[in-house]
């Protein structure tokens, strides 16, 4: 449902800028709005997990484990869009930059640009574009089978705006989780891509 919801929210933003259904002063804080709407959700994530003290205990019982899942994210995502930009045609390190970005494709989209050029600029943008449109829908039903999974999709989106979404479809200590591995992801992903533009000289 929340899946659902997000891709028909952004099918009708769409819509409406198309359509120009908005007004200017609208259009124009677009990205106060949206930002000052994540903080909004973000917080009230953090009153979540802050309220279940056992959750934090049960967290970071598991210690280095922790580290498992943003650092197996971002391989897994780096070699598997290596391997597929590699099907493609492109150089395996490009691939892997684009798929290291892990849906941040905001920075994917210029640090890669920089490097390899605007078209694989937007290429990277895209793919990493989708990577987060597909992590709203697919959350609910991944969370059904796996939490874990349902985080490792959102990548670095699981610490700011994916995170209401895996708190809402799994629970407290999934948010928190998200949360850490989201960050985690977040802090390692411009070194990653600085490495792979340094091996592609």
């Amino acid at each position: 449902m929340a899946g659902a919801l997000a891709l028909l929210s952004f099918a009708a933003g769409v819509l409406f800028a198309q359509l120009k259904f908005l007004p200017t002063i609208v259009l124009n804080s677009a990205d106060v709005i949206g930002f000052a709407a994540l903080c909004w959700m973000v917080f009230v994530v953090g009153v979540m997990v802050g309220s279940q003290k056992e959750v934090w205990h049960k967290a970071f019982q598991e210690g280095w484990r922790l580290l498992l899942l943003p650092v197996g994210t971002l391989l897994l995502s780096a070699l598997t869009a290596g391997l597929v930009g590699k099907f493609l045609g492109m150089p395996i390190t490009v691939g892997a930059a684009i798929g290291s970005a892990c849906g941040w494709y905001s920075l994917s989209g210029v640090a890669v640009a920089k490097v390899w050029g605007a078209e694989i600029g937007l290429v990277a943008f895209a793919v990493n574009f989708l990577r987060e449109l597909l992590a709203f829908c697919l959350i609910p039903i991944l969370a059904k089978f796996s939490r874990l999974a349902a985080i490792a999709l959102c990548g670095a989106t699981a610490a700011d705006t994916t995170l209401p979404v895996i708190a809402k479809s799994t629970d407290p200590k999934g948010a928190l989780v998200g949360l850490i591995s989201g960050g985690l992801i977040t802090a390692l992903v411009p070194l990653v891509i600085a490495l792979l533009s340094w091996l592609a000289k």
